[in-house]
């Protein structure tokens, strides 16, 4: 599985996106999402699944634009 980092704007910010993705439909063994501080650690098989993460942080004001874009980038 590949992994990529997704920081957010704070610590509290990061646990509201894995709260929100933690039993998403997309998460299972293949996709996971989980805490380190201020960023959300997504182990991913497929690669929408960082996406919609991203894409979803930055959309709700829990990650930059430009974190996410660097996300997007990356994938």
């Amino acid at each position: 599985m590949t992994e990529i980092r997704l920081t957010c704007l704070t610590p509290d910010a990061a646990a509201a996106v894995v709260d929100e993705h933690a039993e998403y439909f997309g998460a299972g063994p293949s996709n996971t999402v989980r805490q380190d501080g201020s960023d959300v650690v997504i182990d991913y098989f497929d690669k929408r699944w960082p996406l919609d993460i991203a894409e979803w942080a930055a959309e709700q004001g829990h990650a930059s634009d430009s974190s996410a874009a660097f996300v997007i980038a990356r994938l």
